[in-house]
């Protein structure tokens, strides 16, 4: 099930945690310290689940210089020839992107560049337009950027910042199901109007799960989480459940651990 604003994917572009991984930013210490072979043994899993898609996979060793490295989706966002690179307010992991840029070389590179601030964890490709939340990490000349870029791809794309609370990302909390479907963590709050799709607002247990990841026509979605699987099987046919616990402490779901192009 494709976002039409989007090819159907045939590459992927991951990167191995890092031994000091635990080490990185987080805003969920309250669960615990994650465990480092339980994560090793949950993103191997992950990796294999979208081999099984035919995807084209390219994965990087671990880099200890950057312990939230593995999160790859922030630091760069791909939309069809473009690859934009990010500049994270968090400026621990400002330089992420320059290490990825070597292995996209043949896509057109774009830069946040001066006072521009944008994690690729805020940017929401939807069906009809693509979403930027507005946080910690994101600020409007980020958003700005952003939308000259994927402009040169289609003028008139609409590109929405989105002022948000409650969560580090935009898409830790709302992410599209399926096409103008919307799924939503109650913890997000944000007074842009949603009335343009369909929205499954999920119980305040199961938040988490608002991070899935379709990709063509098979959806990922994370472990043990009812409601959320009741609204995936609405839509999909193909679903793959990942246990994501250890990311989970570290601020990380499914869509964080790989650039999909």
């Amino acid at each position: 099930m494709n976002h039409p604003l989007l090819p159907t994917f045939t590459r992927i572009l991951a990167r191995r945690p890092a031994p000091n991984f635990a080490d990185g930013i987080t805003t969920a210490s309250h669960l615990g310290k994650p465990d480092y072979n339980k994560a090793l043994t949950q993103y191997e899993k992950y990796l294999h689940a979208l081999e099984g898609c035919g995807l084209e996979m390219t994965v990087l060793s671990p880099d200890e210089r950057f312990p939230d490295g593995h999160f790859v989706e922030d630091p760069m966002v791909i939309f069809h020839d473009v690859a934009f690179l990010c500049r994270s307010g968090a400026e621990s992991r400002r330089d992420e992107g320059d290490s990825l840029k070597p292995y996209l070389s043949d896509l057109r590179i774009f830069e946040a560049e001066g006072d521009a601030r944008i994690d690729g964890g805020d940017v929401l490709i939807c069906a009809d337009r693509i979403l930027v939340g507005l946080s910690h990490r994101t600020n409007q000349a980020g958003v700005d950027a952003l939308c000259r870029a994927v402009q040169t791809v289609i003028p008139d794309l609409r590109v929405d910042a989105v002022s948000f609370s409650g969560l580090l990302h935009l898409k830790s909390g709302l992410t599209e199901l399926a096409p103008n479907v919307l799924i939503h963590d109650p913890a997000l709050k944000t007074d842009y109007p949603l009335d343009w799709a369909t929205v499954h607002t999920l119980p305040e247990a199961e938040g988490y799960a608002a991070d899935v990841m379709p990709v063509n026509d098979t959806l990922f979605i994370a472990k043990g989480y009812p409601t959320a699987l009741d609204y995936a099987r609405r839509y999909y046919d193909k679903i793959v459940e990942l246990d994501m616990s250890e990311f989970q402490k570290m601020d990380g779901g499914l869509t964080c651990l790989s650039l999909r192009y």
